[in-house]
């Protein structure tokens, strides 16, 4: 009998692996959205960092939010080619999230499928919980838990604070990681990736003066302190991007 219970939790081991078209319910509640100046200086694990790049996350703040149901995982190019069969991937990276789409484009996949980019309010609850905890997994940063610049000896040069000092590193893909692998990085609702892998688009705006989007969690290419759930980053949205993708939002039926 033990062996064949070892057996079934062996067969089962690859679904529980791969959360990928999984969907989670966020219940209404309270997001925590940004950071206070006093805890970002504390927050900056590397001593070059500075405060000024991740000034536009502060102050923090309380944001009420109604119930809404979010991917578990990044949009896969397998799932993206589904809708677009003109996407093209190496056939390795079938279940890693898509990259090099534009705003518009993870706009349109969202409404294609009955949902729509999330707030960044409605993210940083799915990522930060009802504590508003600085990372997806807690308030210390634990290196396992994300696929990021250190982790792949990535430039960690790339992606830091504001938009100006944002650059991909070059065309090459596969920095990333399969989309829902990582069972160390979920959220406290269950969300996962919401930190590295790639910068998430988010519906809104960075700069609405500039027409500035936003992107959240940081990347393969990002430093540590981009995996934190307040930081952002903006970009117009019109170029292509080897570390930015998506996920969708869904409203819950009443």
């Amino acid at each position: 009998m033990k062996a064949l219970l070892l057996l079934l939790s062996l067969l089962a081991l690859p679904f529980m692996a791969q959360a990928s078209g999984l969907r989670i319910t966020i219940p209404a509640g309270t997001a925590t959205v940004g950071t206070d100046i006093a805890d970002l200086k504390n927050q900056l694990l590397d001593p070059r960092a500075k405060a000024e790049w991740y000034a536009d996350e502060t102050p923090k703040k309380k944001v009420e939010v109604a119930a809404f149901i979010i991917d578990a995982t990044e949009v896969t190019n397998g799932e993206y080619k589904k809708l677009f069969a003109e996407h093209f991937y190496p056939k390795n990276l079938e279940k890693h999230p898509v990259v090099n789409v534009r705003w518009e484009e993870a706009d349109d996949y969202c409404r294609k499928v009955g949902g729509r980019l999330p707030t960044e309010a409605e993210w940083e609850r799915a990522a930060r919980g009802d504590d508003g905890t600085v990372y997806p997994w807690g308030n210390e940063f634990v290196p396992g838990s994300a696929v990021y610049g250190d982790s792949i000896g990535a430039d960690s040069r790339l992606k830091v604070g504001s938009f100006s000092k944002g650059a991909s590193g070059s065309s090459k893909l596969g920095g990333t990681r399969s989309a829902g692998s990582n069972d160390r990085g979920k959220s406290p609702f269950g969300v996962y990736d919401m930190a590295g892998n790639v910068w998430e688009w988010v519906d809104g705006w960075k700069d609405g003066a500039i027409a500035m989007r936003l992107l959240k969690g940081g990347s393969w290419l990002s430093p540590a302190e981009s995996l934190r759930s307040a930081a952002k980053l903006g970009d117009a949205g019109k170029e292509r991007f080897n570390d930015f993708g998506f996920r969708c939002a869904y409203g819950v039926k009443r």
